[in-house]
């Protein structure tokens, strides 16, 4: 069964709550406007063999059509006569006429919508080169995630909403360059954090702010502080540089 809207929403209301402890007040486009404004998620672009729309990753003006329709013609294995060549514009021309770009690529996938070069996924909507990846919505360049909204080149990342560049991450938001983060936001280039909010070049810590140590009892309520502005603020011109 292909990952549909609906199911994106699934997804999308499961990491929302396990982040931010709050429901989701955001549909699907919003998200998008949101969280992934600036990723490469795929578009809808005409087949033109057969009318219908396909997704690509690509964003050039070229003629294409969707992988289905390609394996199809590949099956009839139709091919025309051999013409007659007597100039490269001659070689380019008949490749003009045979050159399609395909759309909606997946291998060894199933519930892929919307997406483009998607490997060894599963349920995957409106994202780009997935590998081995699970219920990853409006992502791209990532491997072996789960439960990912808005990420993009990372690896081994869980339940996360705009993380980037990062690795071994879980229940963040807007995470950059990290290794080994959890319960975080706003966090860069740091390693082996916990609960940690608006730091960078550290590891090892809890319960920091600003790079600043803080306890439990004093860390939460700001905490509550912050994802109270992120979600009336984030993406609407404030991105505090994430």
């Amino acid at each position: 069964m292909n990952m549909d809207a609906a199911k994106a929403m699934e997804t999308v209301n499961f990491v929302f709550k396990d982040i931010f402890g709050r429901d989701n007040p955001f549909t699907l486009g919003e998200i998008q406007k949101r969280f992934a404004f600036d990723l490469a998620i795929p578009v809808p672009v005409k087949d033109d063999v057969t009318g219908k729309d396909t997704w690509s990753k690509r964003r050039r003006n070229v003629s294409a059509m969707s992988m289905q329709t390609g394996t199809e013609l590949q099956e009839k294995g139709t091919i025309p006569k051999p013409k007659k060549i007597d100039s490269l514009n001659d070689i380019l021309s008949f490749w003009r006429e045979s050159a399609y770009f395909l759309g909606d690529r997946y291998v060894n996938s199933i519930g892929v919508s919307e997406s483009d070069n998607i490997f060894d996924s599963n349920s995957v909507y409106k994202s780009s080169n997935a590998h081995n990846c699970q219920n990853a919505v409006l992502s791209e360049d990532n491997s072996n995630c789960k439960q990912i909204v808005a990420c993009r080149f990372n690896n081994a990342v869980m339940s996360c909403i705009r993380v980037l560049d990062s690795t071994f991450t879980t229940s963040s938001f807007a995470v950059m360059w990290s290794k080994k983060v959890s319960k975080c936001m706003y966090v860069n280039n740091s390693f082996d954090l916990y609960e940690c909010m608006f730091c960078s070049n550290i590891d090892t810590k809890k319960y920091c702010i600003g790079n600043m140590q803080f306890t439990k009892e004093e860390y939460l309520p700001i905490k509550e502080m912050v994802i109270d502005w992120t979600i009336e603020n984030f993406g609407k011109g404030n991105t505090m540089g994430f």
